[in-house]
């Protein structure tokens, strides 16, 4: 399974990465570029290819989302759970956020910690409204070009 997922990034990463590198390196030993020229080049080449497997990533995560929601538009069953499901969670998170606060407050006691509970409770509701931005934006897609270069030169 993961050689499967490394051997698919890894393609398609190489398609983009390859010829620009050949004909970086071609121009080199032809003297044509110094090797400071030829770093740069194939730094900003890696962070091309970096960039346009992170948009072809976020456009499939944006289509099977998009999928979901027209599968869920047709049945009736996987619309009761979502809202059972967000109806629940929300639920979860006022009473952590208002009632747990007044009840300790109101009656001078010390409530114990709900636990992973609220992070469950996120994490369901983020799924439940649009689980792909989120990965997006906290997952590998945080991956910037500076944060790249900056993996690439150490």
């Amino acid at each position: 399974m993961f050689s499967a997922i490394i051997s698919s990034l890894g393609g398609v990463f190489i398609n983009k990465f390859i010829d620009g590198a050949l004909a970086a390196f071609t121009a080199y030993q032809n003297k044509q570029i110094s090797v400071e020229e030829l770093k740069d080049r194939l730094l900003g080449l890696m962070v091309n290819a970096a960039r346009d497997v992170e948009i072809s990533h976020a456009d499939a995560l944006a289509k099977t989302y998009a999928s979901f929601m027209d599968a869920m538009k047709q049945s009736r069953l996987m619309q009761i759970m979502w809202a059972c499901t967000v109806g629940s969670q929300l639920f979860v998170l006022v009473w952590h956020q208002l009632a747990i606060p007044f009840i300790a407050f109101a009656f001078a006691v010390r409530y114990p910690s709900s636990g992973e509970t609220v992070n469950w409770a996120y994490l369901l509701l983020g799924a439940c409204l649009g689980m792909g931005p989120l990965v997006l934006r906290n997952g590998p897609g945080t991956l910037s070009t500076d944060k790249l270069k900056a993996l690439i030169t150490k």
